[in-house]
């Protein structure tokens, strides 16, 4: 969660599809001392595999029976998941049409068959660092430095537009306002640095018990944490919230002036349909979650309310 660097080739999954067995079974000999390895013998197949997986790279043959090359890829830049997977297509015959077509569907390059395994394997590394340099800056953007969750920054920038595609599914979102209940005393009694160690304790607490893909965990500041929720009733978000609660109580992270001598923490929830936090922004809906943590606090704190 907390990455200071980029990864190594070693830990980068590589999509290879091709409808031809031998075909995969040598371009895998080829990389798999540099990568890890994955193969498809069909465009749907392969389709499936990058929505579940999101492989770092997909090597692509451009001539098969079912979904061809072009389509493939064409599937998978309209995805908003697997759109930055980067393409490289696999081909025996490259005339200019064949090759803008390449282009077109949004291909970040081509190699020729038969195979040069050099060649094959510099040409994955250059897009694999462009694509993991991209992500390690987009990571050091986007993430709190202690925690390794969402920043303020992805707030403002990346969860309006999730907003705005459950807007035009006519979903719901919710929030989760979290608060660490007396860390103020956490720190007076233990010190700051243990103070940032609860903190990255917690973070990944919350962090663990929210699983959804599209769901997003954000350090708010200090000590408080919002999770905002696309696509959720107010049942679900309320199940979510009381499990957060439960699962920090669980820790039983020490806090010798906390309640029951444990660190805990209080919840506020609330759930909007998606157009009223496009119409009146996602702050409208954050006070709301504010609001109930509010009222968690009063009624005793180390309980979840919406």
């Amino acid at each position: 969660m907390n990455r200071k660097e980029i990864k190594p080739y070693a830990e980068c999954n590589v999509l290879i599809v091709d409808d031809e067995p031998m075909s995969r079974m040598l371009l895998e000999s080829i990389l798999e001392s540099v990568f890890n390895c994955a193969t498809a013998e069909s465009g749907e197949e392969a389709i499936s595999y990058c929505k579940a997986n999101l492989p770092d790279l997909v090597l692509l043959d451009m001539n098969m029976p079912d979904i061809d090359g072009l389509d493939v890829c064409t599937a998978l830049k309209a995805s908003p998941e697997t759109k930055h997977i980067p393409v490289i297509f696999v081909t025996s015959t490259m005339d200019i049409e064949s090759e803008n077509a390449c282009w077109e569907v949004g291909a970040s390059d081509f190699v020729m068959k038969p195979v040069n395994a050099s060649t094959l394997t510099h040409r994955i590394k250059t897009h694999l660092q462009n694509k993991l340099r991209t992500e390690f800056l987009e990571m050091m953007t986007f993430h709190d430095q202690l925690t390794g969750l969402y920043n303020r920054m992805y707030l403002t920038k990346e969860i309006p537009l999730l907003i705005k595609q459950v807007a035009r599914d006519k979903g719901t979102v919710g929030a989760i306002m979290i608060d660490i209940d007396y860390f103020k005393l956490f720190n007076d009694t233990y010190g700051h640095l243990e103070g940032d160690i609860c903190l990255q304790k917690v973070a990944q607490i919350v962090s663990d018990t929210v699983k959804r893909p599209k769901d997003a965990v954000i350090r708010f500041g200090g000590e408080e944490f919002l999770v905002v929720l696309p696509y959720i009733d107010h049942q679900g978000s309320k199940l979510v919230a009381h499990q957060l609660v439960e699962a920090v109580a669980h820790a039983k992270i020490p806090h010798g002036k906390g309640i029951e001598n444990r660190v805990s923490i209080s919840a506020g929830f609330a759930v909007w349909k998606a157009t009223d936090v496009v119409e009146d922004d996602v702050a409208a809906l954050i006070e709301d979650a504010d609001i109930s943590l509010f009222e968690a606090k009063e009624l005793g704190r180390n309980q979840a309310k919406g």
